[in-house]
């Protein structure tokens, strides 16, 4: 007769589950290293030639007295007649005096100069009937050269054939240039934009300069050697 006692088997309480792995060790963090304050400088001379960089220029800009209309808006640049600059009152009142100005002083960049050279081809001044050349009201007898105003007019900008196009496909009214040889004239006859000499402070003459139609549209040879932007 055998002594052997029959036992159930045992249970494996891992059994089922994943196998473990050692995960491996973190290497111990190396020692940083200090950047110069000289790498987190931004280099404004390197910069002002280097691709994304825009450059402005001091201009200064406007429309002639014959123009007209009082101002011009190209490219998002106001071109206008006149305006004023405040100045103190020599009587010392203690109030400001409104100075008139011929045009005004803007920044142009490079942006800017490829919409105006883009837009002012289409950009005409449509004169009406009115020939202009009356005596101004309220200015009393005149002597010597009589006092005028300009013929009136409007401005028109010619659309593009894409634009007319875009308009179309949208079923948005369209209306395309109808010329008028007797009235239309190119706006850049009567506009100007003069490069200032003193570029941190700008300047103006006293009188009205060549218009853009004689003078075309200077930009500085500095930048157009880095890349010609009027090619």
């Amino acid at each position: 007769m055998s002594n052997e006692t029959n036992l159930p088997p045992t249970k494996n309480p891992d059994a089922g589950k994943p196998a473990k792995v050692n995960a491996p060790r973190r290497k111990a963090a190396k020692a940083k290293t200090n950047i110069g304050g000289s790498e987190l400088t931004a280099n404004i001379a390197e910069r002002s030639n280097s691709a994304g960089t825009s450059r402005r220029y001091r201009y200064w800009v406007g429309v002639s007295p014959s123009c007209p209309v009082e101002s011009i808006d190209l490219a998002g640049v106001n071109f206008p007649k006149v305006n004023a600059n405040l100045v103190a009152d020599p009587m010392r009142t203690g109030r400001k005096k409104r100075v008139p100005v011929i045009g005004a002083i803007v920044y142009l960049d490079e942006g800017k100069i490829r919409k105006m050279r883009e837009k002012l081809p289409r950009t005409i001044l449509r004169f009406t009937s009115d020939v202009g050349d009356h005596d101004e009201p309220g200015t009393g007898e005149n002597i010597g050269d009589v006092a005028r105003r300009p013929r009136r007019g409007q401005l028109i900008t010619i659309p593009t054939d894409a634009e007319i196009e875009e308009r179309r496909k949208k079923g948005k009214p369209t209306r395309a240039y109808s010329p008028n040889l007797e009235r239309d004239v190119p706006a850049s006859r009567f506009m100007f934009a003069v490069l200032c000499e003193d570029q941190e402070n700008g300047e103006r003459r006293e009188e009205y300069p060549d218009p853009l139609e004689v003078t075309g549209l200077q930009w500085p040879d500095e930048l157009a050697a880095v890349e010609d932007i009027l090619s």
